[in-house]
């Protein structure tokens, strides 16, 4: 009898872990499609302007943000930054601004004598009416203080998606920094 029940218990555990393994979630990683920084061809004497990001709690975690209703923002478990955003866009804001100015921008490392750009971002979310938004502001080399706000549609469902517009919205804050 005992023999039979042990014959019986083994193959249903068995098939409680394959379900149980089916049913998780695996974890993803993004990063930001223009996130790693392109140093260009400069004379040594050139003078860079360092790009510091400086996020709200929120966005200051690996969860990727998502505004689900008028309400509520939703922070993702499985879809989490690959690295630390806050380098992602320093990065991202640098190469766009290179981009668009003759000046030059490189995110920063530490404490630096160059001037800088900080930014300080509350939002950098995507949302349920199909658009993602960045909005902040930034302090500028001179000591001005300059907001930005960008929304950008988005092309496409899921979270590739959703980086791909708000890519497309750090573009728009670029040119709202020059």
């Amino acid at each position: 009898m005992m023999k039979t029940i042990w014959q019986r218990t083994v193959p249903m555990l068995a098939a409680l872990a394959v379900l149980a393994a089916c049913s998780s979630t695996p974890t993803v990683y993004y990063q930001l499609p223009d996130s790693a920084f392109v140093s260009a061809n400069t004379p040594k004497q050139t003078v860079w302007t360092n790009v510091y990001v400086v996020l709200a709690e929120p966005l200051n975690r690996q969860s990727l943000l998502y505004q689900s209703d008028e309400h509520t923002v939703q922070m993702t478990q499985h879809n989490l930054w690959g690295a630390p955003l806050s380098n992602g866009l320093a990065a991202a804001v640098a190469n766009k601004l290179n981009r668009q100015s003759s000046l030059h921008f490189r995110p920063a490392e530490g404490a630096a004598k160059s001037p800088a750009i900080t930014l300080f971002i509350d939002r950098f979310q995507g949302s349920y009416l199909g658009q993602t938004e960045i909005r902040g502001y930034a302090r500028l080399p001179n000591g001005s203080i300059r907001a930005f706000h960008a929304v950008t549609p988005q092309k496409g469902d899921g979270y590739a998606a959703m980086l791909e517009s708000l890519n497309q919205g750090l573009d728009d804050v670029a040119r709202q920094l020059q």
